[in-house]
């Protein structure tokens, strides 16, 4: 960390139509910088710069989509280079992560941090330098920071559980930069506190109507993500006090949602009626993924074209000039009417089996979501345009945002919350209420009432109900970058014991504690995409500790305080499977 750390200061870009570079080096931070409104701005739109690059959205799509059931790498690639990350990707998909794996690095996270760290230190001096910078343009910054450096931990907590934990801003090469990880309770009720601060000075969800209104974290992006991280320790804690919290955080996103959709329909008696603000499913696609920044878009990293999405470019549609598939595809259990649409009660006509992927190739499918340019219409969600080519955005400039939470994210994660929450089996009242949140989600998407799901079918108790949840979610977020942490809380509810996440892996290993056992329901849901080597990657993934990414091997050699995840203790410890 410590080498790309002494980086991040010297690569800071700021959001324009031109890709500016800045370079504040010591003197230009400490001196000349930092004068005005003007340089505030600069360095936070920097730090949401810093998090459209390209390492950072290749690992939302690693971490959260191919460690799952979700996507397959490609078969073959031409040319030394692609064949390289190939090989990487094959080893994350086998469970063979080498802790010099390039998809195995944190520093695209670090340098965001870093960059949210600079403005938290640094902005509030600016208000005795510029009167036009005030107190509430301050706490408005230190909002979207707060909520954006959060964003990041989760995300790696979720990924290598232990991680070092800073909120000092790194500016030069003499600061110590040699940090311990923290254990994953405490970096996460950091983050909780942090939000907490953020929500209250959180910019409105209506105060911009322009990208900006889900571009920036705004106060229904704070909550989403409060949610998204209390409905995580729930799970992991099985604490009661989280889940209720979770709840207490979706209803607030999606009653903010509901009164921004009444207000763009003018109040209207049939959108009144609607319980939840969603678009019908031929409609939703057009908006979200080709349009973007739709009104059930919360917040969403943003792409314009001369900032190019190149991750998902190679990662889903072409991985080079002129190829015609990106790294990863689909594996067969998305193809109509199979596994993930045929859901008990409910017929397979789902405009999503239509919008999510396309054209079959062998065992596998390409991606259609966030590749396509226009919507593949039929008359019906029981048309079938699954053998049909799309027409994918451009290889140069692939104008496409990245969404990292809408409004079935949020009802989905309430309804999850809900079904932990119930008493027991008998407890109809919560569970039918968490039934009905999915059964709106899932009723958008088909043509008619008919088609969708009966409570009858899924009312026998809690784990019918959460099972449903699972498959509604990879339905409606698939490629989304959720999966994955989908199948690891379904897996931390289901353990028979539950972890100690106030310790370290390594304090663990020192203490010889045995480690928390995988649940065989998590990891057959995981590898039912690759039939021929489904059981050798199970056997991989046995323990806690194999979910998660090893320490990267740079880092480990230049910070003597960092400890490996015990699991990857020696670089070839155990055999790959390929």
């Amino acid at each position: 960390m410590k080498k790309y750390i002494s980086m991040i200061v010297a690569s800071l870009m700021a959001v324009s139509c031109v890709d500016t570079v800045i370079l504040p080096d010591d003197k230009t931070v400490d001196e000349d910088f930092w004068k005005s409104k003007g340089d505030v701005q600069l360095m936070v739109n920097g730090a949401y710069k810093s998090m459209l690059s390209t390492d950072i959205v290749k690992r939302l799509i690693v971490w959260g989509d191919l460690r799952s059931d979700e996507l397959l790498p490609v078969a073959t690639v031409q040319g030394s280079a692609a064949q390289a990350v190939l090989e990487d990707l094959i080893e994350v998909n086998t469970g063979n992560t080498q802790y010099d794996n390039q998809f195995a690095t944190w520093a695209a996270f670090y340098s965001v941090i870093n960059n949210c760290n600079l403005v938290l230190t640094r902005a509030g001096a600016v208000m005795s330098e510029d009167p036009s910078y005030t107190e509430g343009d301050y706490l408005a910054d230190c909002s979207q920071m707060l909520a954006l450096r959060s964003l990041c931990y989760f995300y790696l907590v979720r990924n290598y559980r232990d991680v070092p934990y800073t909120t000092e801003a790194f500016m030069n090469s003499s600061q110590n930069l040699d940090i311990p990880q923290s254990a994953p309770l405490t970096v996460l009720l950091h983050c909780l506190d942090d939000l907490a601060i953020a929500e209250s000075n959180a910019i409105s969800a209506t105060a911009f109507t322009d990208w900006r209104r889900v571009g920036y974290f705004t106060r229904d992006g704070i909550q989403a993500l409060t949610a998204d991280i209390c409905l995580w320790l729930g799970s992991v804690t099985r604490k009661a006090e989280y889940y209720n919290k979770a709840v207490e955080y979706c209803d607030k996103v999606i009653a903010s949602k509901r009164a921004q959709y009444l207000a763009s329909q003018r109040n209207t008696i049939a959108a009144a009626q609607q319980e939840y603000p969603l678009l019908q499913g031929n409609e939703l696609f057009n908006e979200m993924f080709i349009n973007q920044n739709g009104e059930e878009s919360i917040f969403e990293l943003q792409y314009n074209g001369t900032n190019s999405n190149t991750a998902v470019c190679e990662m889903l549609s072409s991985y080079a000039s002129g190829r015609t598939t990106g790294y990863l595809q689909a594996p067969a259990i998305f193809a109509k009417s199979n596994a993930v649409y045929s859901a008990t009660g409910t017929s397979a006509n789902d405009y999503r089996a239509i919008q999510n992927t396309y054209k079959a190739t062998g065992d596998q499918l390409s991606v259609r979501k966030m590749v396509a340019m226009s919507a593949w219409y039929v008359n019906s969600a029981s048309g079938d345009a699954q053998a049909a080519p799309t027409t994918p955005r451009a290889y140069s400039g692939y104008r496409q945002n990245y969404v990292i939470y809408r409004t079935t994210d949020v009802m989905l994660m309430k309804a999850e919350a809900l079904t932990a929450l119930a008493a027991n089996d008998e407890d109809t009242k919560t569970l039918r209420q968490a039934f009905n949140i999915v059964k709106a989600v899932n009723l958008r998407s088909k043509d008619t009432e008919s088609d969708s799901l009966k409570w009858n079918t899924y009312s026998a108790g809690r784990a019918p109900v959460e099972s449903l949840i699972l498959a509604e979610r990879l339905r409606e977020l698939a490629f989304e970058g959720k999966r994955w942490y989908d199948l690891m809380r379904y897996n931390y509810r289901h353990t028979e014991t539950v972890t100690d996440y106030e310790k370290t892996l390594a304090e663990m290993d020192d203490e010889k504690t045995a480690f928390v056992a995988t649940t065989n329901d998590m990891l057959q849901l995981m590898i039912r995409k690759m039939p021929s080597q489904g059981t050798a990657v199970a056997a991989k993934l046995g323990t806690e500790p194999t979910l998660y990414m090893p320490v990267p091997k740079a880092d480990l050699e230049v910070c003597p305080a960092l400890r490996q995840n015990p699991v990857y203790s020696t670089a070839n410890n155990y055999e790959k499977n390929y």
